[in-house]
């Protein structure tokens, strides 16, 4: 580091190469001048010309360019030269303060005046990462939670043989509702049990693991479905939407406008092919759960269905493949 920042320091004559090409141009004209004035009797006594005038007038000229040329040649290159040193004494400032600020010792770029804002910064930022490792370790621990479920309900039946399965059960809103919004955390009962009642129904569970698949796609880059904050549209433009309805007429159950997750989907839409068709197929099967769901479901419990992190996932899919305009 130091060898880089000490091998390219400021030149003494940097800058000023014009200043010495001028003057010798200067004082080389003069002195070729004054010989030529000699040379061909314009002062004192010349000298009678060898050759033809024409010849040695051409000579002259060739004299006069050539060096001064080459000098100036030169001041570019000098020039240039200068310029490539600076780039390189830029790059190892900047390479010193990295080492030394970002790596070495993130506190120190932080200066007293920002200090209370850095030290709010931090704590968001724990908690934004703190609510994406819950949900990220929501999909990991999905089967263990249903398996160890199962295991518990086996039991269960081996000592109450009469009972139904719950698989002939119907699934009712409250059940759906917490399947959708998959568990809060790996203490959440009441949601994995909502989960494995859920994924004993055909429909819903087609929903649900393709909703697995494209928030853990999702996931890769960076995108949280907790971190979305939706503008839930009114129950009755759901049900419209859940008929049939497309583009502007229903604009505003695409409540995700979230610029940055947007942006990151559209361009993940067109350069991967299997997340275009994960979220293509997850489109579809939420869509289904929709127009099922939304016919017993009054206006309150469909709201709570497009706020779970299943409706928020389909509002930021939809909004960016053109199905709200």
């Amino acid at each position: 580091m130091n060898k880089l920042g000490g091998s390219f320091g400021p030149s003494s004559i940097e800058g000023r190469e014009p200043l010495f090409a001028t003057i010798f141009s200067v004082l080389w004209l003069a002195g070729l001048g004054a010989y030529a004035a000699g040379y061909f009797g314009l002062i004192g006594e010349g000298v009678e010309p060898q050759g033809p005038v024409s010849l040695e007038i051409m000579l002259f000229l060739f004299a006069a360019i050539l060096p001064i040329a080459l000098v100036w040649i030169g001041v570019l290159m000098l020039r240039r030269v200068a310029e490539v040193q600076r780039d390189a004494r830029d790059l190892a400032a900047a390479l010193k303060r990295f080492q030394s600020g970002a790596v070495g010792n993130p506190a120190a770029r932080i200066t007293p005046a920002a200090k209370g804002g850095a030290e709010t910064n931090a704590k968001l930022s724990a908690l934004s990462a703190q609510m994406q490792q819950v949900e990220k370790a929501l999909v990991a621990m999905l089967q263990t939670q249903i398996a160890q479920s199962d295991v518990e309900d086996n039991l269960a039946e081996e000592k109450q043989p009469e009972a139904p399965s719950s698989e002939s059960d119907s699934l009712n809103w409250d059940e759906l509702l917490h399947a959708l919004n998959f568990p809060t955390d790996e203490k959440d009962r009441d949601g994995f049990r909502a989960l494995r009642i859920a994924m004993g129904h055909r429909n819903t569970s087609q929903c649900l693991r393709a909703a697995e698949d494209i928030m853990n796609l999702l996931s890769q880059d960076g995108i949280y479905t907790d971190d979305l904050s939706p503008e839930i549209a009114p129950a009755a433009l759901w049900r419209r939407f859940a008929k049939g309805a497309r583009g502007e007429e229903v604009s505003a159950v695409g409540g995700i406008h979230d610029p940055t997750a947007i942006a990151k989907v559209r361009s993940r839409m067109r350069s991967d092919p299997i997340f275009r068709d994960a979220a293509l197929h997850f489109q579809r099967q939420f869509d289904i759960i929709l127009r099922e769901f939304s016919v017993e479901g009054n206006d309150e419990q469909i709201e709570k269905l497009a706020n779970t992190r299943t409706g928020r996932t389909f509002m930021l899919l939809g909004r960016v493949s053109g199905m709200f305009g």
